[in-house]
């Protein structure tokens, strides 16, 4: 068995502030197209995901990752949300990661409470009981705001964008990504992400892709909206031929 493990935001699916004509509506959000997929991405995923096991590996919470609809007859099985936290299997969910919450429960619900009433965040909130998630006013610098925060906590805090989030140690990609190797025990895993929260997944896969703005040892590519069709066409080259990178 081989896997594909992909993040999905601005690696799979992009906001509708870089829709393209012709993408695909993947999710709404309150009425309005939010986020969307590229109609050659969608076919080449649904190759991909006919011949090896497609999991996505996100930080959206159960009820985001479930706005998600894919395409009349196909959506993946399996998905890992909150960052590892859960796997979902079909309509049910279960515990994944959420062991290595818990020693940090406490410190969380005090960062939450710190930050609720801050001035610089328009959104603070603890995600699916396991980590906390601020989001940045606009006329703010995240990057900037991120690095003071990280010297008044020992949980790894991490931005993309406007969002800034305070993660258990353990509670990473990577070890999801591990969760998943012992589960299904593959041969060879592929996997794409577009962002230093999915570092630890890409470091650990067979084949990893990522735009060239993120540093590693990594199959680059453009970033989204092209990064996606780049790195499923660039698979199915490699599920077609037999080839190693």
């Amino acid at each position: 068995m081989k896997i594909l493990a992909c993040d999905l935001d601005s690696t799979l699916i992009h906001s509708h502030k870089k829709f393209r004509d012709g993408d695909i509506c993947v999710e709404l959000y309150d009425g309005r197209e939010q986020n969307f997929i590229s109609p050659r991405a969608l076919d080449l995923l649904k190759q991909i995901a006919a011949q090896i096991l497609f999991v996505p590996i996100t930080t959206r919470s159960i009820e985001q990752y479930q706005r998600i609809f894919w395409a009349e007859g196909f959506c993946p099985r399996y998905a890992v949300v909150a960052n590892g936290a859960y796997l979902l299997d079909g309509d049910k969910s279960e515990k994944f990661l959420r062991d290595v919450v818990e020693p940090h429960a406490d410190e969380l619900e005090a960062l939450r409470e710190k930050f609720s009433s801050a001035e610089e965040f328009d959104i603070c909130r603890i995600v699916d009981e396991s980590f906390l998630y601020l989001r940045c006013r606009d006329d703010l610098d995240a990057e900037k705001i991120s690095r003071n925060l990280q010297t008044l906590t020992n949980l790894p805090v991490q931005h993309t964008g406007k969002k800034i989030y305070f993660f258990p140690p353990k509670l990473n990609k990577g070890e999801a990504l591990r969760g998943l190797i012992k589960k299904f025990s593959p041969t060879k895993i592929f996997a794409a992400g577009d962002s230093e929260i999915d570092l630890p997944m890409l470091e650990l896969a067979n084949v990893a892709f990522a735009p060239k703005t993120l540093r590693g040892k990594f199959v680059t590519c453009s970033e989204s909206p092209a990064f996606a069709e780049e790195f499923l066409s660039q698979i199915k080259f490699s599920l077609a031929n037999q080839s190693e990178y």
